[in-house]
């Protein structure tokens, strides 16, 4: 009995705190002198700026390095004595700043990015036998995306929030203000859309840039380092995209080549030391700071679907506002104009069984004052109208002493 309580306790702690495997130390110093003896001048200037925002995981003994702002590819084994491997050939400069570096069925892609005043919202991948990056075609891509704002893969797809050319808002803080989530599918390469809304403002949008980037299957640890030297640690659920902090990894001194971390099966194993070893089961973390990108971009799309009904409602209320006024000016010209032809009609009514001249109708009917193609279009209008009404009636006779003319016998 004592035996199965005691292996039941030791169950229990490993599913809270994982297990105590040390990963695999990273060794900066002897990573770099690796590099220099390939060689690679442009690459060392920005080692210690932005080693550990340049990797992947291929495994817990190697990653892929490719630093920022080059095509440059290194596979790297991590031990004592790590060994430094370039994949690539030439010298290559892309626009893949803040880009998604990931691995997908053992192939290293590079996803969005940034250069100077330049964006990059296309998927690359490295090939291996050609030695040399090549473009990856999505199927349904959008065609007017501008850029990758945020992105995660998790399984077979990558999701994506994309930011688009085709809205711009001259007095917004952030002019292209609209938005798309969706994913691509990975297996095919085919890109599905989930939502659409418009931002002026994408701060809430994306992971704020960070100093470290550890990218694992099901989750990513973001570190920023504090005025003080220490680092704190958030990390990116990709399952749900839950966005939250690590609490006993805030404040500590990651140490190069000392330290570090490592996440296989949701356990989280941090290597303070040489001698201090940390673990946890990330599902076990009640968050302290939390946000869920996907609930973000749907409350966005909610919002904006609502702004969208709201102006439609505002437009159907001025449309009908607008028949009701038109629909009163009718009837307000239509009184008056009632009252006008009975005005003519009483005028002619002396005239009865008579003929008389154009200019006497002219007179008779208001329209003598008027151009001669004015008169002649409103007098045709009017005789219309009084003889449908049948009160009096205006037929056109010729003149006797010249038939090319006309008098108007009034009946």
């Amino acid at each position: 009995m004592v035996q199965k309580v005691l292996i039941t306790v030791l169950s229990l702690f490993l599913s809270i705190h994982g297990n105590c495997q040390s990963p695999e130390i990273i060794n900066i110093q002897k990573i770099r002198h690796d590099l220099n003896l390939i060689d690679c001048e442009d690459v060392l200037r920005q080692f210690d700026f932005d080693f550990f925002r340049s990797i992947v995981f291929k495994n817990d003994s190697i990653l892929f390095y490719n630093p920022q702002g080059t095509l440059h590819l290194y596979e790297i084994t991590l031990s004592e004595k790590p060994l430094v491997v370039k994949l690539s050939n030439g010298v290559y400069h892309g626009h893949n700043f803040e880009r998604l570096l990931f691995v997908y069925d053992d192939k290293v892609y590079s996803y969005g990015g940034e250069g100077l005043f330049n964006v990059n919202p296309y998927l690359i991948y490295f090939d291996g036998y050609k030695r040399e990056w090549l473009n990856q075609k999505i199927k349904n891509y959008p065609f007017d995306t501008r850029k990758v704002i945020n992105s995660w893969v998790i399984g077979d797809t990558l999701r994506v929030l994309l930011n688009h050319w085709s809205e711009y808002d001259q007095n917004s803080s952030y002019k292209y203000i609209k938005y798309s989530f969706g994913f691509i599918d990975l297996k095919n390469f085919e890109y599905h859309h989930k939502l659409t809304f418009n931002s002026d403002s994408h701060s809430d949008l994306f992971i704020p840039k960070s100093d470290q980037i550890f990218n694992f299957k099901e989750f990513t640890l973001f570190g920023f380092k504090e005025d003080n030297g220490s680092y704190s640690y958030q990390c990116l659920d990709k399952r749900n995209g839950d966005f939250f902090q690590i609490p006993f990894l805030n404040q500590i001194n990651y140490v190069e080549g000392e330290s570090s971390l490592y996440i296989n099966n949701k356990t989280l194993t941090f290597q303070k030391s040489e001698s201090e070893i940390d673990t946890i089961n990330l599902d076990s973390i009640i968050p302290t700071v939390n946000k869920n990108f996907i609930e973000i971009y749907n409350l966005q799309s909610s919002d904006t679907s609502k702004s969208l009904i709201v102006s439609f409602l505002i437009f159907i209320l001025f449309v009908i506002i607008g028949i009701f006024i038109l629909r009163k000016r009718n009837l307000v010209d239509k009184t008056d104009n009632e009252i006008y032809l009975k005005e003519i009609e009483r005028n002619l009514m002396v005239f009865k069984g008579e003929i008389i001249s154009k200019e006497t109708l002219d007179t008779q009917l208001g329209v003598s004052n008027q151009s001669f193609e004015t008169s002649k279009t409103n007098r045709s209008i009017l005789i219309r109208n009084l003889n449908d009404r049948g009160k009096v009636k205006i037929e056109r006779v010729k003149k006797k002493e010249d038939k090319r003319f006309f008098n108007y016998r009034i009946s």
